[in-house]
């Protein structure tokens, strides 16, 4: 009797197994195998190591660049839920879930999975240590996409192991980055403070002002290279033709004057600056 209870435990144990294999169907390629090791081995994720959390794999691709992002998620914190999931694997104890292009230089896709259905949006967000890696199309490393949670964290040693599998691309001198997207943000020559003089001393107070938030406009401005601006024009609107005819007026003021460039990776790069007028610029009085 012992030994028949014995074997159905055996049974099932195998039998479990077995559906956890059939679930496994990606296959990781050795870059990205070291580079979810050097991630979990990282000072900012030992708790998630520790922990054994999952981790997750995102591929996409824009029309210039691939990337590959690698975060730990803490299931009980947080339920990624994502229509986009391909498949998932296990890599050095942890469950390794992919997510984004089927057709991946990163990892193959074994065998489909069904479509999945978006579910309820039931849960909590948390600003996971993100690692992205960035190629161009012919698969050389663009460091100046590349990143470890912000910006400004060191990357030599996603560099050094990207030598080892693809090409080292030039960095870029025509393209152009978001404030998020670079080490050094660019600065107004006379200061933030002589900044909101400008914005306030200028700005024609109006009857009635709707407001929309403490930021109720935005206005885009590029940033060269060489510190000169140059109006985009409205990136967040007030609701209002007024208000916001009266900040681009501010904004065409404030490109009169140069910056201090934004920099990135030792290199000065063009930047879009967000101005942002603030409630008490456009109340009425």
């Amino acid at each position: 009797m012992k030994m028949n209870k014995l074997f159905g435990i055996i049974f099932m144990i195998f039998s479990f197994m077995s559906c956890q294999a059939k679930k496994d169907n990606i296959m990781l390629t050795d870059f990205t195998k070291e580079l979810i090791s050097m991630y979990i081995n990282d000072v900012e994720n030992l708790n998630a190591k520790n922990r054994k959390d999952e981790i997750i794999i995102i591929s996409i691709a824009d029309s210039l660049h691939y990337y590959l992002s690698v975060f730990a998620n803490n299931s009980k914190e947080y339920k990624f839920c994502r229509e986009d999931f391909i498949g998932q694997t296990s890599y050095s104890g942890h469950l390794i879930r992919v997510f984004g292009n089927e057709n991946s230089n990163f990892y193959s896709v074994i065998s489909k999975i069904k479509i999945q259905k978006r579910c309820s949006d039931n849960f909590t967000e948390y600003d996971p240590f993100i690692w992205r890696v960035c190629f161009l199309k012919d698969l050389s490393f663009c460091k100046m996409r590349t990143y470890k949670t912000t910006p400004s964290e060191n990357i030599a040693d996603i560099e050094n192991l990207v030598k080892k599998y693809f090409k080292i691309s030039r960095p870029s001198t025509n393209e152009i980055y978001q404030l998020y997207e670079v080490e050094t943000e660019p600065q107004f020559i006379l200061g933030n403070d002589s900044l909101r003089q400008i914005i306030t001393s200028n700005f024609k107070r109006v009857k009635k002002a709707p407001m929309q938030g403490k930021i109720p406009v935005v206005v885009d401005v590029l940033i060269d290279k060489h510190g000169i601006a140059k109006l985009i024009g409205i990136r967040k609107s007030s609701g209002d033709t007024v208000i916001d005819e009266e900040a681009l007026k501010i904004a065409e003021i404030i490109c009169q004057y140069k910056f201090i460039p934004a920099t990135h990776r030792g290199e000065t790069v063009e930047t879009i600056f967000p101005v942002m007028f603030l409630d008490n610029d456009v109340k009425a009085k």
